[in-house]
């Protein structure tokens, strides 16, 4: 864990709260370096805690996210298109940018925010995103992958993450709604509350496709 004299993140009473932090985990049964949801994570936000790992109910919501699906899909694709597939080993690496949580409607948010009466049909999408879980707990991650394939045809692509869970606004790389947000719910999140604003989210897993 991070020397409490060498944090420079959001928040206050970092000593205290820490030690508050693993008084609950043991209390509670709780893994100090594990969360399943969103819940767990701003558990461990609050209390000062570093990292975690990302397990259970959060990594199959995850894995079963439509980005990571059709990265999946993707990366298998490549394998079984190149010639050699089936005829010797196969090996592809790299990292790829993935929005987790879906795609909001492609309107302007602040007409989508005007036109009432089109939330229902029109502009559900953006609403199904407001509603996942994942938009707030991870939403914009780098995965990197690295995938094999044997000569039988039977590929296994490890995936990795790591990701941090805070809400502050990005100018760089955010729309001017989601900054917007994140900077009235930041400044109260983590420097009102105190929350930590340098939690590093973690994850890591394997999925075998065999060739039948």
């Amino acid at each position: 864990m991070k020397r409490f004299e060498d944090y420079k993140g959001s928040g206050w009473g970092h000593t205290i709260r820490r030690e508050v932090f693993y008084a609950a985990c043991k209390y509670l049964g709780q893994n100090p370096t594990k969360i399943e949801n969103i819940y767990g994570a701003a558990f461990f936000s609050v209390l000062q805690s570093d990292t975690a790992q990302l397990t259970g109910e959060g990594l199959v919501r995850v894995k079963n996210d439509t980005a990571m699906i059709d990265l999946q899909n993707s990366i298998v694709s490549q394998i079984k298109n190149d010639p050699s597939y089936m005829k010797e080993p196969i090996f592809r690496n790299g990292v790829e940018g993935e929005q987790l949580g879906g795609q909001r409607a492609q309107v302007e948010m602040w007409k989508q925010a005007l036109e009432v009466w089109k939330w229902a049909d029109e502009y559900s999408a953006t609403w199904d995103v407001a509603f996942d879980e994942l938009t707030w707990l991870l939403r914009t991650i780098n995965v990197n992958y690295n995938a094999k394939s044997d000569v039988d045809g039977n590929i296994i692509i490890a995936y990795s993450f790591s990701d941090v869970f805070d809400l502050r606004p990005d100018w760089h790389s955010r729309s001017m709604e989601y900054n917007a947000i994140c900077a009235v719910l930041g400044f109260i999140y983590h420097d009102a509350i105190g929350c930590n604003d340098e939690l590093r989210l973690q994850a890591n897993w394997t999925v075998e496709i065999n060739n039948y």
